[in-house]
């Protein structure tokens, strides 16, 4: 039986959400065994093709009217309320839904998006290749759930996406009586209560995070029982929380949301700080100046550290001996000086961050967006102010934090959908409970990948990429290329004026131009670099002309953080049988050399020369080394904040209920 009522005013006396529990190790055992099965389900296979039948025996839908059509959903949804998602009333439900969407949307649902649909009602990871209609395919178990009674919280991975997708599906939702509310960084608390009030809710992670982290400070006790008693001592507490509880989350982008955001915990902080510690942060960076690189410390730029050696120690005791009581501490001292040194030597302008309207804005690594109203902690950010010449802010201190991993673990019901989830489906089961269940594509694919090369030297590799550029604009193609960074992508613009290529640049930079940009990337001759902006969401519509001349050509500049990453920017071109190419023009230039296979494979590239054949493999397979070694490390990271969460959570669990 599922819980709530639909259309029914919001309750925030009761706010349901699942307990997180880790279990000892038999446990954990058990589960990953569990996973294995979970991954290769026969049975669920059969389930599906079955029902895929019982959605098209219920072709008689097309014969209702539209009053028909959704007095029949209602009387599904109350059925699914009382009985639960059993395929036989899904699959009707289903039916109605694809009937409508087609008279309102002019859309109708294929059959791989039935399927995308029902895997995530059963409170899996559907993984439907790009250009698939992950948007369209979200509506069905959406729509279900609301129905059925059930808040719904539709997580996308940033503001564009979460207006775009909402904006196409709400008179789809409007037909069914459902009401919808978008949430995005500008909504203010008042809104942001009216929006999570409907019956569906498009968010970002992070603002459902720390929306929730806003409710959790409010209560003093979690458990339900004890918040009603709260709840009736206090009449204002009610009409100050926002959230109705977690019951149903269907994840957009799940690998990136899921996977690729955990690596850092989401904080919610205040100001601290006076004069006095504004002038320690100031003398700090002014200190660093007197340090010598080599001797007293050590700049790692591969694995982005900066280590003090012992005569840096000693250096600054004797600079700090006469600066007052916020000196004395060795490790106080030092910490802040090396926060100093890595705002100078390791955090990079246009790479990690981007300074506008005088003001310091982190980038995203992985998006390659702006973090709205993100700042580095203990310092840094202040540091990296003072070096670029900006106002400086308070520091923050920690009021409450929780990473993505504990926070999505709390839903009743949790499901999503990507293309590209498969590389980390064991992390997905052990850390999420979620199986991933590959999606058959509607249309066969059409993508050509060429071969990849790569260059001893940035040069030889951007002029490759002007060469291929040229090629396809005088066949009448548009290309998209992919770079790493805002520098990166500034750097490629650069040598495409100098080619006299005109072309678009899509970076955090031009953010909130990225619609129009995006709307144009498929028209003859157009060129655009983008950063992973547009690796994920984005759906480049084809002019006819180009379709009919070989369709969009996509070229990657450098190997991102992830493999997935790299396969969504591919999956750009050739979308739902469309024609598109796809090759890898890299360079191991500056290539940083962190693991012990790209150690050995680097003295071979430089022995045997890249031009030849066993060169070419040799610098191939560094690169993709390196980015193993990446991708290693940021789940040691994801790994590490779990189990911080959980250390804490361990150690405060004699003051109650904590997160």
């Amino acid at each position: 039986m599922l819980q709530t009522s639909n259309h029914a005013p919001a309750d925030y006396r009761y706010r349901p959400e699942q307990p997180v529990q880790q279990g000892d190790w038999l446990e954990r055992l058990q589960r990953k065994i569990q996973g294995q099965f979970e991954l290769h389900r026969w049975r669920l296979q059969l389930r599906r093709r079955r029902f895929l039948r019982q959605v098209h025996r219920h072709s008689d839908v097309a014969e209702l009217t539209d009053q028909q059509l959704l007095e029949r959903a209602i009387e599904l949804g109350n059925q699914m309320r009382e009985q639960g998602f059993r395929d036989a009333l899904l699959a009707e439900q289903f039916a109605v839904i694809r009937e409508a969407s087609g008279r309102i949307l002019g859309m109708r649902h294929f059959d791989s998006q039935l399927t995308g649909g029902w895997i995530m009602v059963q409170g899996r990871i559907a993984e439907m290749k790009t250009g698939e209609g992950k948007t369209l395919t979200a509506v069905l178990p959406v729509i279900a759930a609301a129905l059925a009674g059930l808040p719904v919280h539709v997580v996308t991975v940033n503001d564009y996406l979460t207006g775009r997708d909402a904006e196409e599906m709400i008179p789809l939702y409007h037909f069914f009586g459902l009401s919808v509310g978008v949430i995005t960084h500008e909504v203010d608390p008042g809104g942001r209560r009216k929006a999570y009030a409907r019956d569906i809710v498009y968010v970002t992670g992070k603002e459902l995070v720390f929306d929730y982290l806003r409710d959790q400070m409010k209560l003093i006790y979690t458990d339900p029982l004890r918040f009603q008693t709260q709840a009736l001592r206090s009449d204002r507490l009610e009409s100050q929380l926002q959230l109705r509880g977690l019951h149903f989350a269907l994840v957009d982008e799940a690998d990136s949301v899921l996977i690729d955001e955990s690596r850092t915990p989401l904080i919610i902080s205040g100001s601290q700080g006076n004069e006095e510690e504004q002038a320690f942060i100031e003398t700090a960076w002014s200190l660093s100046f007197e340090l010598q690189e080599g001797l007293d410390f050590i700049v790692d730029s591969d694995r982005r550290q900066i280590d003090l050696t012992e005569q840096g120690r000693t250096t600054l005791q004797g600079l700090s001996s006469d600066l007052g009581t916020l000196w004395k501490g060795a490790i106080r001292r030092e910490e802040i000086i090396n926060k100093a040194l890595l705002a100078r030597f390791i955090y990079q302008r246009d790479k990690d961050y981007l300074v506008r309207e005088g003001k310091v804005e982190l980038i995203d690594p992985l998006s390659g967006r702006v973090m709205e109203g993100r700042s580095w902690e203990k310092g840094l950010h202040q540091m990296v102010e003072l070096k670029e010449e900006c106002e400086l802010t308070q520091q923050r201190v920690t009021l409450a934090r929780i990473s993505y991993q504990n926070f999505f673990r709390r839903y009743l019901h949790l499901s999503g959908m990507t293309g590209t989830a498969w590389e980390v489906r064991d992390e997905l089961w052990s850390v999420y409970g979620l199986a991933v269940t590959p999606v058959k594509p509607n249309k066969a694919e059409r993508r050509i990948v060429q071969r990849p090369q790569a260059f001893a030297e940035n040069t030889g590799r951007w002029q490759a990429v002007i060469e291929s550029c040229q090629q396809m604009v005088d066949r009448g193609r548009c290309v998209l290329i992919g770079t790493a960074s805002v520098a990166e992508s500034e750097i490629a613009s650069d040598y495409l004026h100098q080619a006299g290529l005109a072309h678009q640049v899509l970076s955090a930079k031009q953010d909130k131009q990225e619609a129009d940009i995006v709307a144009q990337a498929g028209q003859p001759g157009r060129i655009t670099v983008a950063t992973n902006m547009a690796g994920r969401g984005t759906d480049i519509k084809l002019a006819p002309s180009v379709e009919k001349a070989g369709g969009l050509h996509v070229i990657l500049t450098e190997h991102y953080e992830s493999s997935r990453v790299d396969r969504q920017l591919a999956g750009r071109c050739a979308r739902q049988g469309d024609p598109g190419s796809f090759e890898m023009l890299l360079s191991i230039e500056e290539q940083p050399v962190r693991s012990l296979r790209g150690k050995s494979l680097l003295p071979t590239c430089r022995r045997l020369g890249i031009s030849t054949i066993a060169g070419q493999k040799a610098a191939l397979n560094l690169l993709r080394a390196e980015q193993q070694f990446v991708e290693r490390q940021n789940y040691l990271a994801r790994q590490a904040t779990l189990e911080y969460d959980q250390k804490q959570k361990e150690l405060l669990a004699f003051a109650g209920p904590v997160d």
